[in-house]
């Protein structure tokens, strides 16, 4: 493990100290957390926004944020980002396709 050094603000450390204090954790490990929790959430983020751009597709969206397909899925449907896309060429053809069933 490496070591990093940086500054923080007098607010954001009487935080860190109330967290470590509940947590009964070390700063470290909750500075640690905390990093953890936002790569995570900046991944997501990323690969959310390549996939409106439809540079990702959802599986790739998914294995850029290190999670499963579903927790991606899940995710944007959270943001009211439809993960079930289908061309309007494609809907028209079901549409078709149905007709001729009934």
């Amino acid at each position: 493990m490496e070591s990093v050094q940086i500054r923080i603000d007098e607010k954001n450390m009487k935080n860190l100290n109330e967290l470590a204090q509940m947590l009964s954790s070390s700063r470290s490990e909750v500075i640690r957390r905390i990093i953890d929790g936002g790569i995570r959430e900046l991944r997501m983020k990323i690969a959310m926004e390549k996939y409106i751009d439809e540079e990702f597709s959802l599986c790739r969206a998914a294995e850029f944020s290190n999670v499963s397909i579903q927790q991606m899925a899940r995710y944007l449907s959270q943001r009211d980002i439809p993960f079930f896309k289908q061309s309007i060429e494609e809907s028209e053809k079901d549409v078709i396709e149905a007709q001729t069933w009934l």
